[in-house]
């Protein structure tokens, strides 16, 4: 995919979303960025076109993804369509989460598969797909694996109310798995049909690692039809406690927690830190880098 061409992403004002479009810009692309309302988010295209020039960055508006055939004008002349949009809100009401998330990515690929021009299409996905959700099945030894899914998460997520706040987690768990199973469907029925068009989905990972690793799912040649398992390290809460009194030894924290979680061998994650090296990078970012970064504002303040 030459340098120059357009990359659409949704939900550009968001986390994941704004740094993803960052690498991209970075990278010598131009970017279609969709919120809500342009209006309201007009400081992502103050941002990007301040550090990337004026023609650069484009803001538009997509009140509802749910509507049929929303993004269809949105997708025009794009090269490559990144879908990080995603329902967040931490309901535990599965018919408020599951439902929109699904269907605005079904109207996603949709619009991708109508759009001649769209040769990538790549699923902002979770590791929330893979890990089981409920405590007696997180055990040492877990292996995850290219087919492994959560599906505790979905048969918790709609059990029968009320909803309880401790709902959330398996309700957004069985919304991203809802959310990549009907990509994987529509793309299996019509890839005959549009033989071009690549699907890609995007532990802890360092968010400019996830962003990376949406532009090489874009943009790599031998990335095709595959998740890609951006899960750097193990992750517990002792080990952010270790880091954050190392940075801060004037400072009191909370004493570590008895449970430091479990262990997790993740097999394809191998393949996504060959595709970091690709783009440049030396590898994962490291937990205390990541962590030292995020917090570096907080350094010493009373």
């Amino acid at each position: 995919m030459p340098k120059g061409s357009t990359i659409m992403v949704t939900g550009v004002n968001g986390f994941i979303g704004s740094h993803v479009a960052d690498q991209f810009l970075q990278f010598g692309f131009k970017v279609r960025g969709t919120v809500r309302d342009t209006a309201k988010n007009a400081w992502v295209s103050n941002l990007f076109e301040s550090k990337y020039g004026k023609d650069s960055f484009e803001l538009v508006s997509v009140p509802n993804m749910t509507v049929d055939g929303a993004l269809d004008e949105c997708v025009k002349g794009i090269s490559a369509f990144i879908h990080v949009a995603t329902v967040v809100n931490l309901s535990p009401d599965p018919n408020q989460v599951i439902p929109t998330t699904i269907d605005s990515a079904v109207n996603a690929i949709k619009s991708a598969y109508k759009e001649p021009s769209v040769k990538r299409f790549v699923l902002t996905s979770s590791t929330a797909t893979l890990m089981p959700v409920s405590p007696e099945k997180r055990q040492d030894g877990l292996v995850i694996a290219h087919d492994s899914w959560s599906e505790d998460a979905v048969e918790l997520a709609w059990t029968p109310p009320p909803y309880a706040p401790e709902r959330s987690l398996p309700v957004y768990a069985a919304s991203k798995i809802g959310q990549e199973r009907a990509i994987w469907k529509f793309h299996d029925e019509n890839k005959s049909k549009r033989p071009d068009i690549v699907v890609n989905t995007a532990y802890f990972i360092d968010v400019q690692d996830t962003a990376l690793l949406h532009l090489a799912a874009a943009v790599l040649p031998d990335v095709k039809s595959e998740r890609i398992f951006g899960m750097a390290e193990p992750l517990n809460w002792n080990k952010i406690l270790v880091i954050l009194r190392k940075q801060n030894p004037g400072r009191r924290f909370h004493k570590n927690f008895t449970n430091g979680g479990y262990s997790v061998t993740v097999k394809p994650r191998d393949r996504a830190e060959h595709l970091l090296r690709e783009l440049g990078r030396p590898g994962w970012a490291s937990l205390e880098d990541s962590i030292l970064g995020n917090t570096e504002d907080l350094r010493d303040a009373s």
